[in-house]
């Protein structure tokens, strides 16, 4: 953790020691996260994504024509939904949900294409855990997860912009890979054992460059 903290700074120092003229573009994004959980699963159960919010600011850095410096504080819901299987011909039952609720910050590259519409996007994105929620069939269980405060997760997508005048229209389709273990539970000691999260973002918003 302490590591990553160092590289995160050293993207932030690099991005802000370019000269003032560089072109500085900030923003707003939104939209929905379809991440769920996998790893170790409880017997006859299997993880199923749990839609969730994202919401945040996005201040870009130009550091060449074709190569920008994203940096992105959010809110991220997250989380998972246990299905356990009832025999070949029953419907899988949602028993268990769990809601992680994030404040994250991606630390992102965008790769755009010679007409500036198109655009490739990959880094980092660490979080840290604001609550959670467990529930049973609508009812909240018991404090009994030994969830870690710290994810860290790979980010690779693409996004096509609309260009509006001055304002620019953006949509955008990452996929979010954890690399850390949330919990190092033992699976028969823990509803949610070691575990990774993974899954899909769909996200719109705006960009306003700062300099004409």
């Amino acid at each position: 953790m302490k590591s990553f903290k160092k590289i995160l700074l050293s993207f932030i120092l690099i991005a802000f020691s370019f000269p003032v003229m560089a072109q500085v573009t900030i923003g707003a994004l939104g939209g929905i996260n379809f991440v769920k959980l996998n790893g170790d699963a409880p017997k006859k159960g299997y993880y199923s994504a749990n839609s969730g919010l994202n919401a945040g600011l996005m201040v870009d850095v130009a550091v060449s024509k074709t190569i920008k410096l994203s940096l992105q504080p959010s809110y991220s819901q997250e989380g998972t939904k246990v299905l356990y299987s009832q025999g070949k011909y029953v419907d899988p039952i949602d028993s268990i949900q769990l809601r992680l609720n994030y404040f994250s910050i991606p630390v992102l590259l965008k790769v755009q294409s010679s007409s500036k519409h198109f655009y490739a996007v990959g880094g980092f994105e660490t979080a840290f855990l604001l609550n959670y929620k467990l529930t049973s069939h609508e009812k909240t269980l018991p404090n009994q997860l030994s969830i870690s405060s710290f994810n860290l997760a790979a980010i690779f997508g693409a996004g096509y912009r609309i260009f509006l005048g001055r304002p620019v229209l953006f949509i955008e389709l990452r996929y979010s890979q954890g690399l850390i273990n949330l919990t190092d539970e033992p699976i028969d000691k823990s509803y949610i054992p070691r575990v990774k999260t993974s899954g899909f973002k769909a996200l719109i918003g705006i960009e306003l460059p700062l300099a004409k």
